[in-house]
């Protein structure tokens, strides 16, 4: 398929880069225009997607193309993609993001688990443990806990 006729929404910096290799779309069509090299480096489920022969353009008529880049659709929203993005990258380019929203963490660690990102759910796990979430949803955090 050509360059698509919709125009999904752009993500933020660092997720905008002009030089990047994919673009992932969220499930609510914000377009992440990411490195692979990133991803693969902190997930061997990148490390193997990204491994794969891709089909030529000719050869594939399923596949969306924009800007000469490929689409990959994924199923997290915008708001999860954002964050377990800034996990994925080097510090340089983005923190690692602040997660205050109980549903917030359980979207990004699931996330993590589905794309193999182990060294991320650690750190996520982390935000459950901050005084403020503890004090709220302390049940909540300790099912999380017993469950990871």
């Amino acid at each position: 398929m050509s360059d698509s006729q919709d125009s999904p929404a752009l993500a933020l910096p660092p997720f905008d880069h002009v030089k990047a290799d994919v673009i992932l779309r969220s499930s609510d069509g914000v377009d992440f225009r990411v490195f692979r090299l990133f991803l693969s480096l902190a997930s061997p489920f990148f490390e193997t997607l990204f491994d794969l022969p891709q089909p030529s353009e000719e050869t594939n008529t399923d596949m969306e193309i924009k800007d000469g880049l490929p689409v990959i659709p994924v199923s997290e929203d915008s708001k999860t993609l954002d964050s377990l993005l800034r996990f994925c990258y080097p510090c340089t380019l983005a923190e690692d993001p602040v997660l205050e929203d109980f549903r917030e963490i359980i979207y990004v660690l699931d996330a993590a688990k589905k794309y193999s990102l182990d060294a991320i759910q650690q750190a996520v796990r982390k935000s459950l443990f901050i005084p403020k979430m503890l004090e709220t949803n302390s049940l909540r955090c300790f099912a999380v806990a017993c469950r990871t």
